[in-house]
């Protein structure tokens, strides 16, 4: 629903005749920014009395609504509010590893060697995959031809900065990534259940990690440090522009007296035989 009060006019609309409201999907100029080409979606006529207008998206897109009022008179000025809607998940989940980026990649349950016991980082890059999008979704937008009747689109407490900048990152992809960890001293991160825990037994202890969607990483900061032994379980939960969300939960103990055998070889002795 659009209200012309919402796009810059005063709730006094005593001395409006009438409101022309008009609804663009916009399209990819020659200049490759988003501009009105063809003609609107759908035109409305929209009187004072009733002050808004109802409109379905019909795909997802960048829109502008453009309102144009007129006075008894027939002065006109012109206002436009530009919109995304997305309907489709932001991501697909794949089968990629969940990692300690300290761990061996191939032997994710361990960590074996550990230089920095107050800290460990969480890697879940390809776990998430953007679903593809139209272009125009993350596009610049032209700015509408100004003059004095016009008001370009709100940006902050400016005007006429909205249409020039990037839509929205947010809308392909995941929008948040949360992620809770504990450290288990005890019994190797079994039986905790979900997040929030009613209640730990002793010497648990549970802390958030510190996200980045750019670098696809987590950050744990342990405090105390990780003890030979200890088990750590991280939950994550991946959330995109609509809602939809992916879980995943793993669980590492460092175990610093362990083997860590990174290659092997089999030779063969003067009877023939194998041995390594």
């Amino acid at each position: 629903m659009v209200s012309p009060r919402f796009l810059g006019w005063d709730d006094d609309a005593s001395g409006l005749d009438r409101f022309k409201v008009e609804v663009y999907l916009l399209r990819l100029g020659t200049s490759r920014t988003l501009e009105h080409i063809g003609n609107p979606l759908i035109t409305a006529t929209v009187t004072p009395d009733l002050n808004n207008f109802q409109y379905t998206a019909p795909q997802p897109g960048v829109y502008a609504i453009v309102v144009t009022v007129y006075d008894g008179a027939n002065n006109t000025a012109t206002a436009r509010k530009i919109f995304n809607y997305n309907d489709k998940p932001g991501f697909t989940v794949t089968d990629a590893p969940v990692y300690f980026k300290e761990a061996d990649p191939k032997n994710r349950s361990f960590i074996t060697k550990l230089d920095n016991h107050e800290k460990l980082t969480v890697t879940w890059a390809g776990r998430f995959i953007s679903t593809p999008g139209t272009t125009e979704l993350n596009a610049r937008v032209e700015r509408l031809p100004t003059d004095q009747n016009t008001i370009d689109d709100v940006y902050g407490d400016k005007f006429g900065l909205r249409t020039v900048n990037a839509i929205s990152d947010d809308l392909i992809g995941v929008t948040n990534v949360s992620c809770i960890y504990l450290v288990d001293p005890k019994n190797g991160g079994r039986g905790f259940g979900d997040p929030p825990f009613d209640s730990l037994p002793d010497g648990v202890v549970v802390g958030n990690c510190s996200t980045d969607l750019d670098t696809e990483t987590a950050t744990l900061d342990l405090d105390p440090p990780l003890k030979n032994g200890e088990t750590v379980v991280v939950w994550m939960e991946a959330v995109d522009h609509i809602g939809t969300t992916a879980s995943l939960e793993f669980k590492s103990t460092l175990d610093e007296s362990r083997p860590n055998i990174s290659a092997s070889e089999f030779l063969k002795n003067r009877d023939n035989n194998y041995f390594s």
